[in-house]
């Protein structure tokens, strides 16, 4: 049994797939081959079913009624998670962009990590084969996501990747946004912020030898506006997330406030109960609700704080320097005193009107 799958998404790749197939077994015969195919109306499905009959390394996904990179991309993930054997997943094109000989060095290098990047923008790296024009668009674009998504990666955007299992098994796939290319940068976001090892291994990325390329402008902005989309919700589930545990805290509190009276015999424990049932509800069903009830608390909390410190630090100065004065006071002593030297006129005046002598001076200032 195979222990690794390499999964091939295709959409019209009837001139790329088969010599693509081939290769990846010269490079990695030892692993099996999940091609999902989003119903391509070129012949790519029948050379595919032609090829699994042959080969049983081989399995097709035949997707008729739903399309898109990023779908093609998660159902192929669960696929690979049904399957007990698998250890490692790979991710690439079928159009030889990625190229199957770093198949090998993929897999040597994912023991010491847990998600290897096939990486255009490290040492050793390059993107080759394409126009100039294409080249600044994919580091512009590159260059946006790393700083948006704060991803401390040369190389955000590549497709060609290597998982272990156990991270892909963590993420909700269910609950991915992306229906796009865009799903390779939405895994990449939620694998770094669960903590996972992620290195980059440098390839040579080329243009593909044959088809048209299916990114264009259009569809490249369309992933731009998936990333803001799904790190803002990510952003609104942290929120969440905080208001419905600060629910949960607050009537745990009310209720053991309310406990507290009942066993007193207060009438009154009836309204902390109240209101701490109410807020574990609201934490349940509606936790934004208690947006402003913990802007209020905090706020209270800030200014109670900031009085507390005022008193306290009053408190400390005056038990300080009160006994300090006293005692000067008691010893006739006074440390600010100065002795004056009547010769700095710059220094000093005469005082000119009522003045007890000639030799009363009176500080300048």
């Amino acid at each position: 049994m195979a222990e690794t799958l390499i999964i091939v998404p295709t959409y019209n790749e009837k001139e790329n797939i088969e010599p693509v197939i081939s290769e990846i077994f010269k490079h990695a015969p030892g692993a099996d081959i999940l091609v999902v195919d989003d119903d391509s109306s070129d012949g790519t499905a029948e050379i595919l079913d032609r090829l699994s009959k042959k080969d049983g390394r081989i399995s097709v996904m035949h997707r008729l009624s739903k399309r898109g990179r990023g779908s093609a991309g998660i159902e192929a993930f669960k696929e690979a998670l049904k399957r007990e054997e698998i250890k490692y997943v790979i991710e690439m094109d079928g159009d030889f962009s990625h190229g199957p000989q770093y198949i090998p060095v993929f897999l040597e290098s994912i023991k010491d990590a847990d998600v290897i990047i096939g990486s255009r923008y490290v040492k050793g790296g390059e993107d080759s084969d394409r126009g100039y024009a294409r080249i600044i668009l994919s580091k512009a674009a590159n260059l946006f996501i790393r700083k948006y998504l704060k991803l401390d990666f040369k190389d955000c955007t590549a497709g060609f990747r290597c998982f272990k299992k156990h991270v892909l098994a963590s993420l909700d796939l269910d609950n991915m946004l992306s229906r796009e290319p865009s799903i390779i940068e939405e895994i990449l976001y939620e694998s770094n912020l669960r903590g996972y090892k992620i290195k980059e291994v440098p390839i040579i990325f080329k243009d593909r030898k044959a088809g048209k390329t299916k990114l264009g402008f259009i569809k490249l902005m369309r992933v731009l506006i998936d990333i803001t989309r799904f790190k803002n919700r990510r952003n609104i589930d942290i929120l969440t997330n905080e208001f419905r545990r600060f629910g949960f805290n607050l009537g745990l509190g009310l209720n053991i406030g309310g406990f507290i009276m009942f066993s007193r015999h207060k009438e009154y424990f009836i309204w902390f109960t109240a209101a701490g049932s109410l807020s574990v509800i609201a934490a349940i069903s509606a936790p934004r609700l208690l947006k402003p009830v913990k802007k209020f608390l905090e706020g209270a909390i800030f200014c109670f704080g900031r009085l507390i410190s005022f008193i306290s630090l009053a408190i400390a100065f005056y038990s300080i320097f009160v006994p300090i004065g006293a005692i000067l006071k008691l010893f006739n002593k006074d440390p600010l005193h100065q002795k004056i030297d009547r010769k700095l006129d710059s220094y000093w005046m005469k005082k000119e009107q009522k003045a007890p002598s000639e030799n009363f001076y009176e500080r300048m200032g």
